[in-house]
């Protein structure tokens, strides 16, 4: 009897190893977890929502 291959080691195969790497290394990341132009984007759209 073959072992069952859990979701995340299934998805996992259609990942080309390289790209993560390099999509990881290109973005700078911050502590909880988005990139730093996306997290600058989100806090000038907050403050111009609720400190207008």
């Amino acid at each position: 009897m073959s072992k069952a291959v859990s979701y995340y080691d299934w998805e996992l195969s259609f990942k080309n190893k390289n790209e993560s790497i390099k999509d990881i290394k290109n973005d700078n990341f911050n502590a909880i977890g988005m990139s730093d132009n996306n997290f600058k984007d989100y806090i000038k759209k907050w403050k111009e929502k609720n400190l207008s």
